[in-house]
């Protein structure tokens, strides 16, 4: 019993721990399921090429590289906020996924970010495919203590949908923007005859157990 509690607490904390990491206020609802996959990046440190901070990705590790143009360095505080990079280049984020063909893969993107000049805003896109992102929502987050154009951070969720999926893709953030948090999920939806298939299976196996 008392170690059932310890790794109920562990477990609990480590929930917390990752729910509380990053901006990270709009999740898929599919988050979890079979064949997703999820990554963070606070970019808390100058390295310009960093695992994230927080994975879950069976088909290996994600990496970040940042390339942030003329002019443009690694900041550690600014407007509230610890480690972000600001551009007039680009981030380029490269992401193992699901090796099996399947007919969609979708991209779920979560980038906070402030403006540089009052034009700016982020483009994110998928480079080998050339898709650009869909601007699902976006929410002015909190005040950075700095006049127009960067008085506010703000969050935008883009999706990205890739046809068929890629085994792997390279998602890229351009923009004269500062990126403070990136937080990207991924699925690859199945054929309907696969779906059908663990369907029977998952059937099979519970009748099994009754027998038993």
């Amino acid at each position: 019993m008392k170690r059932f509690l310890f790794v109920f607490a562990a477990l609990l904390l480590l929930l917390t721990a990752t729910s509380a990491f990053a901006d990270d206020l709009y999740p898929p609802s599919w988050r979890g399921q079979p064949g997703t996959t999820y990554q963070a990046w606070e970019f808390s440190t100058p390295n310009p090429i960093t695992a994230p901070d927080v994975v879950n990705n069976p088909y290996g590790t994600p990496s970040a590289h940042a390339y942030p143009g003329t002019s443009q360095n690694w900041i550690d505080q600014w407007g509230g906020r610890q480690g972000m990079w600001p551009l007039s280049g680009t981030i380029e984020i490269t992401i193992p996924n699901n090796p099996v063909p399947n007919p969609y893969k979708d991209i779920w993107v979560q980038l906070t970010w402030a403006k540089q000049v009052q034009s700016s805003g982020p483009d994110v896109w998928e480079m080998n495919s050339g898709v650009h992102g869909t601007l699902v929502q976006q929410t002015a987050l909190s005040l950075t203590g700095y006049p127009s154009p960067n008085n506010y951070w703000y969050q935008s969720v883009y999706l990205i949908r890739l046809q068929p999926n890629p085994s792997w893709e390279t998602v890229k953030i351009d923009g004269t923007i500062v990126v403070d948090e990136v937080v990207i999920d991924t699925i690859c939806a199945p054929e309907p005859s696969s779906l059908l298939v663990i369907s029977f299976g998952l059937a099979g196996l519970a009748a099994w157990r009754r027998k038993r």
